[in-house]
């Protein structure tokens, strides 16, 4: 599972810090190009999950969590890199408008791996092998953590030239 030098140029290009582009108007929301992300296979959307700085926003990972192709591992990467224990006091209706972003795709991914709707588990994630904290308390049903998503997704992980 490899990821091609042309297609990393296309992410880093087009969906890495995509905010901080000087030729952007301020005033404007910046939105990358979802036609080109849908060019990405599920390695490339890894890669994607893997580099993504969160302070462009959730948009782009909840793409990737809505995407056919998206893979368990991946979902569960992104699960975890939002370090989801902040939200797990709100509700839709508690939680500030600025982290409804986030909140909403915490619930997308809670969602899929409640229905096992995946299309594939090819890429490997372990959360405690990458440092996160799974046993937080939850006082709210939605948050119910599937044991999968708590312990690990098993597979290999993408790789690229040039990182």
């Amino acid at each position: 599972m490899i990821v091609r030098p042309h297609k990393i140029m296309l992410i880093k290009k087009n969906f890495f810090e995509f905010s901080f582009n000087d030729d952007v108007d301020n005033d404007k929301e910046t939105i990358p190009d979802f036609e080109k992300f849908k060019s990405l296979n599920a390695a490339e959307q890894y890669y994607l999950a893997d580099i993504y700085n969160w302070d462009d926003g959730p948009i782009v990972m909840q793409w990737i969590i809505d995407s056919p192709k998206c893979d368990k591992g991946t979902a569960c990467k992104i699960f975890w890199s939002t370090e989801p224990d902040y939200y797990y006091d709100f509700t839709a209706e508690t939680i500030d408008e600025y982290e409804k972003g986030v909140w909403s795709l915490l619930q997308s991914i809670l969602k899929r791996f409640k229905e096992n709707d995946f299309a594939k588990s090819r890429f490997k994630f372990i959360p405690a092998e990458e440092g996160y904290k799974t046993d937080w308390p939850t006082k709210f049903d939605i948050w119910e953590i599937p044991a999968e998503l708590k312990s690990c997704v098993h597979g290999k992980k993408p790789f690229g030239f040039g990182l």
